[in-house]
């Protein structure tokens, strides 16, 4: 009687099990909601157990996790249960209390049945600040805000998206799914971002005798002989770009004479990427400048014989690594007569001079 809200009258007894009325025309009227419903619950209870792993050590199964959640929400439908997912503070609370196996869920499930049966009653003064007061004791444990920094210095992008995150989730507390929606888009838009414009670098000869990024480590670039390094798959979302790159490399090198496409970082390449490739090569060959490839993978390869890129690149022009590569084209360009000799006889491709 002295104010402050209390649990109240809880329902008794056990709901009725039915097996739910399901027709054609219900069907594929719910599978667009149920398909959202099951992914945004899959993603809420895998970010619960990589929270709850990080602090017990263990190894997530997410084939498991999915199996499980699947099991329960089919026979949860026969006791007219809504969607269920994975419960963030139910799960801290377990685990606060020295959890190890599933068995606690299974004398959880019990103890709950029973009072449902019997002890709802002496429920109804339980006060809704006591059950808040057992959720933060139990969740506070689990913010690490070493996390955030660990992510910020791992990746400034990283770090800003897991604060917002947190803050999303905050402000829309108890929809977790909002914070993890958030979170999905923003890493989502992260990842497209640097998947369109991957690492497009021109080698050069460093002190150690190793092929390294020209610009990041300050070295000088040969003026008649381009290696261009892309990191990663080859497909429509980028394909442009290393067009670009080509053509930004060209404009560099005015006596640019020769290209060398480092290829040991495509893993990948789809039918738009395979046309880029093809319109570089086409270029370059109708202003007279020479074209190789070097250390191509085997998928890779497989796309340039079906779509017989590789008859117009020429088997000559391949070369199993970049190291052969580069021996072979400085022999080629270096010793032509017609191009001059001054920077040739000091080639950044064989020796270590910074820029």
């Amino acid at each position: 009687m002295g104010g402050g809200a209390v649990v109240g009258t809880v329902p008794k007894g056990l709901p009725t099990l039915t097996v739910p009325e399901l027709s054609v025309k219900s069907f594929f009227k719910l599978l667009p909601t149920a398909i959202i419903i099951s992914l945004l619950g899959f993603m809420e209870a895998i970010a619960i157990a990589k929270a709850m792993a990080a602090k017990t050590g263990q190894k997530i199964d997410a084939n498991q996790e999915l199996i499980g959640q699947g099991l329960g929400n089919i026979l949860g439908s026969i006791g007219s249960s809504y969607a269920v997912s994975g419960s963030f503070s139910r799960s801290a609370v377990n685990l606060q209390a020295g959890a190890v196996s599933g068995i606690s869920s299974v004398i959880t499930s019990l103890v709950v049945v029973i009072t449902l049966l019997f002890f709802t009653p002496l429920l109804y003064h339980l006060p809704q600040a006591t059950l808040a007061a057992v959720i933060m004791m139990a969740v506070i444990g689990l913010v690490n805000v070493k996390g955030f920094i660990h992510a910020y210095k791992a990746q400034w992008y990283d770090g800003v998206i897991s604060v917002l995150s947190f803050l999303v989730t905050l402000y829309f507390a108890p929809h977790l799914d909002k914070g993890i929606m958030v979170g999905f888009a923003l890493s989502m838009g992260v990842f497209l971002y640097k998947s369109m414009r991957p690492v497009v670098a021109e080698l050069s000869l460093n002190e150690d005798k190793v092929l390294k990024n020209a610009e990041h480590y300050r070295l000088k670039g040969c003026r008649h002989i381009s290696v261009v390094r892309f990191d990663g798959a080859l497909f429509f979302a980028n394909a442009s770009y290393l067009d670009e790159q080509v053509a930004k490399f060209r404009t560099i090198h005015p006596d640019l004479r020769y290209i060398l496409l480092d290829a040991k970082g495509i893993h990948d390449m789809d039918a738009s990427g395979e046309e880029a490739l093809a319109m570089i090569v086409e270029r370059l060959r109708a202003a007279k400048l020479g074209f190789a490839m070097s250390g191509v993978k085997g998928q890779v390869m497989a796309v340039m014989e079906r779509t017989n890129l590789l008859d117009k690149i020429g088997m000559e022009n391949l070369y199993p690594n970049t190291k052969s590569a580069i021996a072979d084209i400085v022999t080629k360009i270096h010793t032509n007569t017609d191009l001059p000799e001054k920077g040739c006889e000091n080639c950044p491709l064989t020796q270590h001079i910074p820029a």
